[in-house]
């Protein structure tokens, strides 16, 4: 026989096996097309939002830093632009104002004041709808995208601000956003505020009208490529010093490029591990497919290699259902990432708020995307086609004899459970079938389990946002309304609001921005000053830690997350340099808490005074406890005095919040469904293995007499028996993948942690063995369907 005979031979025999094994190939190439669908769509939308966002920093010039100062001329640009380094600079006004909304709402807005529009060449705002305010005329304002969006304010509208206690009215001209505040949020690590937190735009000249001062508190600057730009800071940190220089924030510290760059973060980490782990699964089950092929085919094999079939060519016959798989799995999985990608990137860009989108085709990811594929499926293949090429030719066609030993046998568990279970065969059989023919039932745990870890971690992080929201706004803030005054207010302001009819009590603080460093470690964090006995905010302290007793003998109290990044713990000592002071202030640190939420850090207002030069006899922050059915009025009462800022009803936040999560909500609803879908085809495959493998045992009975009902509920006990064993490992193994998503999506801003409620495991429990009755009815089908002489021919 020449070798081009034995080659097409065996190319033939390769393409009948992919026939007659159809369903379970075609689901093998889903399993892969949706791994490589899914590296493909998070890959290219990570490019695309990366890429949007970039370029949207250089069309609108993205300042490199901000100084934040008490009091600026404008004029104070043209100094510093003159410095070395100094690309573009500008004297801007940044002032958090009250806003009323309709049906007694109120919002925070901040206005920031845009110059004539050209911005002097930093800080320049996208126009998506309308027009820039006219520098010279009064009362027009431009408004940020998002809050148009979730409050219906548009082009036409006017808007009420509440500025030193007086209502000022101006008319939006214009939808666009400053790039500094693409994804509006006051502070960094805040959490979105839907219809909270607006973003007004004013030319130079409405902002002295607004606030009576030509003044400003804030310098934009742009620094020259290539320039070094903490010498650049340190340069114009100096020359501002005449005017009071409180606080200096980089691109990595501004709110919104914070966010921004996190979003960018978690889809890489999206692309990374979601089509890792549909391709760890899919090469599982190609695996245990393909091994289950090779011990159907002994016989075949043996008489193969008795023809004069080379080891190579044998090796070679199983290789290229994996590269069949592969091939499949890529030309499918490209075409809908692609389409996807586009959906991907799209939706990012609208509710992130960036205006440009950037989109391209790029051949990289289409080229890792085919190696995967392949790589993925030669790695499942190549160990079962090894040992196909191994198998003797005279051991391989006769059946082994160590399996009728073995099934001679009846197992440990139907002794001891012999007492209990009933006499009958069909419920006897099962049990053996499990322990008889144990790397059957262990690929069986293994297929179910591994199908089952994205439908548990999808419910996994549904559990976690609902933990985190309660955790946070339950245990951690125990307060019902906040307020922040943007100036520090005296003794006369607490006991007004103390007054406030419904206010049961009012907890002062003083809330500083303030930097902790250690061994060159610096963190830039909010430390809040608070009574010892404050209860406003709820602790949760590290082992060894008592933030009560810290508070009270005047030492910090930090996050984990500081004193892991610091590298500290209770009782080392730590520098914290704060804008009241020239020279640091060294601290002790008295205990260490787990932060949802933040890095936030707490001293008491003995010890504050360390860090302002004086005694803290004022407060910028006020958490109340009042009565519920009030709490909307009172916010409105405390937003009418002067200087506030942000007032929050937690109520209200939650729901937000809470409707914020819907966007991931129909992303999860869509990955469970993905992954119930997953979990389907897996089990089905698995379970058509086994019935493949099983075809002359079956047969066999059905020709002395067992009826089609009888072998129907054997089979599914059997299943049933190995789901028990399945579904605990896939729970756990769901949850460890929850965890290590989150831990790569965890930042300052919040601190996720990987949670499942005992109802949703027994929901998703009951719901995977309701897959698994679906899914074994196509194979089940095919035991009636069985031609029984065919079946129960013995090769010898």
């Amino acid at each position: 026989m020449s070798r081009r005979r034995t080659v097409s031979m065996l190319t033939l025999k390769a393409w009948r096996d992919t026939l007659v094994h159809k369903g379970q190939f075609v689901s093998l190439i889903l399993l892969v097309a949706l791994g490589i669908m899914s590296y493909v769509t998070f890959q290219n939308g990570y490019y695309d939002l990366s890429g949007s966002l970039d370029s949207t920093y250089r069309r609108l010039a993205l300042p490199d830093f901000a100084v934040r100062v008490e009091r600026a001329p404008l004029a104070a640009a043209r100094q510093v632009a003159s410095l070395p380094g100094v690309a573009a600079a500008r004297v801007r006004r940044i002032s958090d104002v009250g806003l009323d909304l309709a049906e007694g709402r109120q919002a925070t807005a901040r206005i920031i004041s845009i110059g004539d529009g050209s911005s002097g060449g930093v800080g320049r705002p996208a126009v998506i709808e309308g027009r820039l305010p006219v520098p010279g005329a009064a009362g027009e304002a431009m408004l940020d995208p998002k809050f148009s969006g979730e409050t219906g304010l548009g082009v036409g509208d006017r808007i009420d601000l509440r500025i030193g206690g007086e209502r000022e009215t101006v008319r939006v001209v214009g939808i666009g956003a400053d790039p500094e505040y693409l994804y509006a949020l006051r502070t960094q690590g805040d959490l979105p505020s839907p219809g909270e937190f607006a973003v007004v735009l004013v030319s130079d000249r409405e902002a002295e009208r607004l606030f009576g001062t030509a003044a400003g508190n804030d310098v934009a600057v742009r620094v020259t490529p290539g320039a070094r730009i903490a010498s650049v800071i340190d340069d114009v940190e100096h020359e501002l010093r005449p005017y009071a220089v409180l606080e200096t924030r980089e691109r990595t510290e501004m709110p919104s490029y914070e966010a921004l760059q996190s979003e960018v973060d978690q889809n890489r980490v999206m692309a990374q591990t979601m089509p890792a782990l549909v391709l760890l699964i899919s090469s599982m089950s190609l695996f245990i497919a393909l091994s289950r092929l090779v011990t159907a085919q002994r016989g075949e094999i043996g008489l193969a290699k008795a023809l004069g079939y080379t080891d190579a060519q044998i090796l070679g016959h199983y290789l290229s259902f994996g590269l069949i798989i592969a091939g499949g799995g890529s030309i499918i999985g490209i075409a809908l990432g692609l389409l996807g990608a586009r959906g991907v990137a799209s939706s990012y860009v609208s509710i992130l708020g960036i205006p440009y989108l950037e989109s391209g085709f790029y051949l990289d990811v289409v080229a890792v995307a085919v190696l995967l594929a392949v790589g993925a499926c030669s790695a499942a293949a190549i160990v079962p086609a090894w040992s196909s090429a191994r198998l003797a030719p005279a051991i391989a066609m006769h059946s082994d004899p160590n399996k009728s030993l073995a099934g001679g046998r009846v197992p440990l568990a139907e002794k001891l459970l012999s007492p209990v279970l009933p006499r009958s065969f069909t419920f006897r059989i099962p049990l053996r079938n499990v322990f008889r023919a144990r790397r059957r039932s262990l690929y069986t745990v293994l297929g179910i389990a591994f199908a089952m870890v994205l439908s548990v971690m999808t419910v996994s992080m549904f559990d976690s946002m609902d933990y985190l929201l309660d955790t946070a706004f339950t245990k951690t803030e125990r307060w019902d309304v906040s307020a922040f005054f943007d100036v520090p207010q005296g003794s006369a302001r607490l006991a007004e609001i103390r007054g406030i009819d419904g206010v049961n009590r009012v907890q002062p603080a003083l809330v500083i921005p303030a930097t902790l460093e250690r061994n060159g470690i610096e963190e830039d964090l909010v430390l809040t000053a608070m009574a010892p006995g404050a209860d406003f905010h709820g602790f949760d302290p590290m082992p060894g830690s008592d933030p009560q007793s810290a508070l009270a003998a005047g030492d910090l109290v930090i996050a984990a997350g500081t004193a892991t990044a610091l590298g500290v713990g209770p009782g080392a000592v730590v520098y914290v340099d704060t804008p009241f002071l020239d020279d640091p202030v060294t601290m002790r640190v008295g205990a260490v808490a787990k932060e949802m939420l933040g890095t936030p850090a707490f001293v008491s207002f003995d010890a504050a005074s360390q860090l302002t030069g004086s005694a803290v006899t004022e407060h910028n922050a006020f958490y109340l406890d009042v009565e519920p059915t009030l709490a909307t009025r009172i916010q409105d009462e405390i937003f009418d005095m002067p200087g506030a800022a942000t007032v929050q009803v937690k109520a209200g936040l939650i729901e937000r919040l809470k409707s914020l999560l819907e966007l991931f909500n129909v992303f999860g609803s869509v990955m469970l469904a993905f992954g119930f879908a997953m979990a389907f085809v897996v089990i089905y495959t698995t379970f058509t293995a086994n019935v493949n493998e099983r075809t002359r045992e079956i047969a066999t009975m059905r020709v002395i007499g067992e009826d089609n009902p009888r072998l129907t509920v054997m089979v599914t006990l059997e299943n049933l028996l190995i789901a028990l064993a399945a579904l605990p490992l896939g729970v756990w193994l769901g949850v460890l993948a929850t965890q290590a998503i989150f831990a790569r999506f965890s930042t300052d801003a919040y601190s996720l942690e990987a949670y499942i409620y005992p109802s949703s495991v027994a929901q998703v429990c009951g719901l995977m063995l309701l897959v698994l009755l679906v899914s074994e009815t196509p194979p089940v089908r095919r035991i009636f369907r069985l031609d029984l002489a065919e079946a129960t021919k013995v090769m010898e």
